[in-house]
C-alpha cells in the first residue's frame, strides 16, 4: 500500500551465509554516506560547486547478548580473524545487501542492566538494492 509507515522493529538485520538474524537486536542503523569533491573555481561566481565522488555504507546495530546466539557467535570469529561477513537489511519492500568487515564490537556488561553489544559493520564494495521476495 502506497504510503504506508514502517515500524522498527520489523527491521531485522541478518548476517553470515546462509543469512541468520542476530538475536537480541534493539536497533539498526543503515548509514549512507556520498563523499563530495569541490570543484570550486574563479567562475563559480563566488559559490562553492561540488560532484559527487566515491559512495560508502555501514550498519550499526545494538542487540541484548543472547548466550549460544549462532549469529553473534559466527560474528566474533569473522572479527576475530579480520573477515568480511555478509550482511542484509530489509527495510519495507526493499532489501540492502552486501559485504563488510566488523569495525567496532564493544560489549557492555553495566551491573544494574542486561548485558548488551554494539557492532559497526563497514561495507566493503557496492550496497545492492532489490525487492524482498
Amino acid at each position: 500500500m502506497a504510503g504506508e509507515k514502517l515500524a522498527g522493529v520489523d527491521v531485522i538485520v541478518k548476517t553470515g551465509t546462509p543469512a541468520t538474524a542476530v538475536g537480541g537486536q534493539s536497533g539498526a542503523t543503515l548509514n549512507r554516506t556520498l563523499n563530495l569533491i569541490e570543484t570550486t573555481d574563479k567562475t563559480s561566481g563566488g559559490w562553492v560547486t561540488k560532484v559527487g565522488g566515491t559512495k560508502e555504507w555501514s550498519v550499526e546495530m545494538e542487540a541484548f547478548m543472547i548466550v549460544g546466539d549462532s549469529a553473534f557467535t559466527a560474528l566474533n570469529t569473522a572479527w576475530a580473524n579480520r573477515e568480511e561477513v555478509d550482511v542484509e537489511m530489509a527495510i519495507g519492500s526493499i532489501l540492502f545487501k552486501g559485504k563488510a568487515l566488523i569495525s567496532d564490537f564493544p560489549i557492555e556488561a553495566p551491573l544494574d542492566d542486561a548485558v548488551t553489544f554494539s557492532i559497526t559493520l563497514e561495507g566493503t564494495g557496492a550496497l545492492t538494492e532489490s525487492a524482498v521476495i
